[in-house]
């Protein structure tokens, strides 16, 4: 404790030297602390850094496998769509196929009980060119 005591007295050169040098040793020492836990903070914050690195390239990567799914299910749906445009004009056509045999087949019945062109076709929906070849081969 006496060392204390003279270190602080500043009697003569010598003790005045002692408490710059004690100052000085203090300073280094915390100096090199706060190095110390410097690095520490520094090396904390790159495992994080590194963390979340690699935590947004997996993000990336799983964005990149959902786009790459998506574009899949794209064109799946634009094979369906094609697909139910073809079947949807097939059975158009097989409609107005259907359509057309029964109104031909109507168009000869009516021929056959005898009535004439312009009725016929008003009652079929067929044009008069076509009814009129009806009535000369079915007309009674």
């Amino acid at each position: 404790m006496d060392f204390l005591i003279n270190l602080f007295e500043l009697k003569d050169a010598k003790n005045f030297f002692n408490v710059i040098v004690f100052i000085l040793v203090i300073n280094i020492i915390l100096i090199f602390i706060s190095y110390y836990y410097d690095k520490l903070s520094k090396e904390k914050y790159d495992k994080r850094f590194k963390a979340y690195e690699t935590s947004l390239k997996d993000l990336v990567e799983e964005f990149r496998s959902f786009e790459v799914m998506l574009v899949e299910q794209k064109k799946t749906m634009d094979e369906y769509k094609y697909n139910f445009q073809r079947i949807e004009q097939e059975i158009s056509r097989l409609a107005d196929s259907h359509s057309s045999e029964q109104n031909v087949t109507l168009a000869i019945n009516l021929a056959k009980k005898g009535l004439d062109a312009e009725s016929i076709s008003k009652q079929t929906g067929l044009p008069i060119e076509e009814v009129n070849p009806i009535i000369k081969y079915h007309g009674g």
